[in-house]
């Protein structure tokens, strides 16, 4: 037996198996690399979680993989389109949602195929998958009358009703998403700090900083709240809204503040018709940027406002109102048609087809 020989055996006899591979890459990928490395939001790290626990669901379950035997044929092509499947069939999932849970998965197998030249294979084969279709989703048109509905019946003759018109008026008037809001501490509220307007220091995705007004009236009703639930002994890294849990201050979930706007909006709806009754938080910033737009904001402010690195993001927020239709159809006519002699109105004797239609010089 030659050196060589031997040396590959040795070499081979060390390699740790590919389910210890896999075992610990899932606790480094969640541990360092997706927050440290890659700077993953909470979001998406929640996201990938819930991805990669639902295919190792999907492998115990339906193929039968133990622990002994995971490896990386578990990750193949075929295991992949079953899985989708499964999503679809069992789960009842969306394409859509289809589609961020296959996307999450091949993040992990990439990161397997950078750990261990093994899993090169399924890495490259993984690759060849494409996402579903998804059906294009037409958001419902939120008017800012429908707005005012949703405020108006929101009591707050009680804590908790002070505590969601200040939430929900902050969101829906700087455009934010749920979590940057629900992440807010005191710190980063900036109000009577003259000569400075008042204003909210958000993180939004990719852990970019952005810097809202706060317009006079969300200024009181934030003033209001603060006085109510900041009042004695608290600290400026406290979050701006909170649960108690433990006798501690602790971030609310997005599920929590979610049913508290369905809560709304069917309330809502039962005054006013306009309000949707699944409204959720999203949809608030939806209805901001389309209403921006409505009261003479340039798309590149609304963009800037929003957070959106990409212009074309911020097109898909912007819902075009029959309103904006009606007065575009008007600025049309007003302009082209309007300034055409009217050949219709007198019809001179003998006047000939082509004359009347315009078409003889």
């Amino acid at each position: 037996m030659t050196f060589y020989l031997i040396l590959k055996i040795f070499t081979m006899m060390k390699l740790k198996s590919e389910s210890t591979v896999i075992s610990q890459a899932v606790n480094e990928w969640f541990t360092s690399y997706l927050p440290i490395a890659k700077g993953c939001s909470n979001h998406t790290q929640r996201s990938y979680f819930t991805a990669l626990s639902q295919y190792m669901q999907f492998l115990q379950e339906e193929k039968k993989v133990t622990p002994s035997i995971l490896s990386a044929e578990s990750y193949s092509e075929n295991n992949l389109n079953d899985w989708l499947l499964w999503l679809k069939k069992t789960r009842k999932c969306s394409n859509s949602t289809c589609n961020d849970r296959l996307s999450g998965v091949k993040s992990f197998i990439k990161f397997l195929s950078i750990k261990d030249v093994r899993f090169n294979a399924v890495y490259l084969s993984s690759k060849t998958i494409k996402p579903m279709r998804k059906v294009k989703v037409v958001h419902e048109e939120i008017t800012q009358k429908a707005i005012k509905s949703l405020f108006s019946v929101i009591r707050t003759d009680s804590r908790t009703g002070k505590r969601d018109l200040a939430l929900f008026y902050l969101m829906y008037s700087i455009g934010a998403r749920i979590d940057e809001i629900l992440s807010v501490r005191i710190c980063d509220l900036h109000l009577h700090e003259y000569p400075n307007p008042n204003y909210l220091t958000i993180i939004g995705k990719g852990y970019k900083c952005r810097t809202p007004p706060i317009l006079k009236d969300v200024t009181k009703v934030l003033l209001r709240y603060i006085e109510v639930f900041h009042s004695y002994n608290f600290d400026s890294h406290d979050y701006l809204f909170y649960s108690l849990y433990d006798g501690k201050k602790k971030k609310i979930s997005q599920e929590a503040i979610n049913k508290r706007l369905k809560m709304y909006a069917i309330k809502a709806n039962e005054i006013d018709k306009c309000v949707p009754c699944s409204l959720h938080c999203h949809s608030l910033r939806h209805a901001r940027a389309t209403h921006w737009l409505e009261q003479g904001l340039n798309i590149v402010a609304i963009q800037r406002l929003m957070g959106h690195a990409d212009i074309r993001t911020t097109m898909r927020y912007i819902f075009v109102s029959v309103e904006q239709k009606n007065k575009a159809l008007a600025t049309l006519e007003s302009t082209s048609t309007l300034k055409l002699k009217k050949k219709w109105k007198k019809l001179p004797k003998g006047q000939s087809l082509l004359e009347y239609v315009g078409l003889k010089k």
